[in-house]
């Protein structure tokens, strides 16, 4: 089984104001704690999905980017399209937001402790939130996602509503699924 770590870091960052990936917090890039959880699990190939503005940022030369197309901005479920469509000898996509200071490798672990063959997506809840940003995405998927944009529908619910999906639940205190949207949700 081949599965790609995926970091998600070509958004708009508005409600922040400026691009939030590159945002410090204790001497990291938010993005890159998204990108060692994954790391410690020596996934392969380890991508950065972003664009083109934001492409000469990023610090790294022992990642693949994939650099979205599109001018304008998509959302997550173009951008996993995207993906799925770049990277052609990956089994299973585990995709993680950018915008995650608590991400961690034992999340990333029990995660992929949950891939088999009769799911399409594996993802984490919290109470009824379902968190498909830190989650796992079969190749089977492409299929549904090139539908579902051909339809201009761009929701991860769309996606999740037409998959076999395990969802596996998590602590409403967990702290993996805090993100970083406004300069407001800095933990104090």
């Amino acid at each position: 089984m081949t599965i790609a770590g995926v970091v998600l870091a070509g958004g708009k960052s508005s409600r922040y104001g400026k691009p939030k990936m590159f945002e410090l917090y204790e001497g990291k890039c938010l993005y890159e704690y998204s990108l060692d959880a994954l790391r410690d699990h020596a996934l392969h190939p380890l991508v950065i999905s972003t664009n083109r503005n934001l492409l000469p940022q990023f610090q790294q030369n022992d990642v693949r980017f994939v650099i979205e197309e599109e001018q304008n901005y998509q959302g997550p479920l173009f951008a996993l399209h995207y993906i799925m469509s770049s990277v052609p000898d990956s089994e299973w996509f585990f995709v993680l937001a950018s915008d995650l200071p608590f991400m961690t490798s034992a999340f990333v672990e029990t995660m992929m402790s949950f891939t088999e063959d009769q799911y399409d997506a594996i993802v984490p809840t919290q109470s009824d939130r379902i968190q498909p940003l830190s989650a796992l995405y079969h190749r089977r998927s492409l299929n549904k996602a090139e539908q579902l944009l051909q339809k201009n529908k761009k929701s991860m619910q769309a996606l999740l509503d037409q998959l076999t999906v395990r969802y596996v639940p998590f602590a409403n205190d967990q702290q993996e699924f805090i993100n970083i949207n406004s300069k407001e949700d800095w933990p104090k």
